[in-house]
């Protein structure tokens, strides 16, 4: 009996029915809930949403802001699976508002001026 040869499957991306597509990032940013701030892990991002993991737990169904540098986006926590969270903006953020979360605020100088 012989074995057919058979082509190895090529990794296939899922089709997506999301709108706007994601970019899978791993920066750090702060989520300002109703109970304080919170520092996150900014997992993927979009110009509708966010998945971010937080270092403590967050009360799911509140409404948030994530601040990274000089990004600020006003949202809803639409899911919340232990310390993974699902955010929803408010409003599409335009092409140059997604781009600022990309970032680095400006380092401080000490120097005098």
């Amino acid at each position: 009996m012989f074995l057919a040869a058979v082509e190895p499957a090529a990794a296939v991306e899922p089709a997506s029915d999301r709108e706007f597509p994601r970019s899978r990032v791993l920066m750090t940013g702060t989520l300002m809930t109703p109970e304080g701030a919170v520092s996150v892990r900014i997992r993927d991002i979009s110009a509708a949403g966010a998945q971010v993991w937080a270092e403590t737990p967050v009360s799911g169904e509140c409404d948030a802001i994530l601040k990274r540098g000089a990004f600020f986006a006003a949202a809803r926590v639409v899911r919340c699976e232990q310390r993974n969270l699902g955010l929803q903006f408010y409003r599409t953020l335009s092409d140059a508002e997604f781009a600022t979360a990309f970032q680095q605020k400006p380092a401080r100088s000490f120097l005098p001026a």
